[in-house]
């Protein structure tokens, strides 16, 4: 099981979880670009999908939904 950091709190959480257990902070990144969404642990600068930079503002905060395998 891989283990990372809440992006808004800071807390250690499971890479099963979708929302942090400490603050409620979704743990998935949406691109604003061609609306592939994967797990904020990827913490990848382009979009996987289409190659979209990737900066974290609340068009692509992360959001609940489907995520990437």
């Amino acid at each position: 099981m891989d283990t990372f950091k809440c992006p808004k709190c800071g807390k250690t959480t499971s890479s099963r979880e979708k929302f942090c257990n400490e603050c409620g902070e979704p743990l998935v990144i949406h691109c604003p670009e061609c609306d592939e969404k994967w797990r904020f642990m990827f913490k990848y600068k382009f979009c996987p999908n289409c190659g979209h930079s990737i900066k974290k503002t609340t068009e692509n905060r992360p959001v609940p939904g489907k995520i990437r395998s």
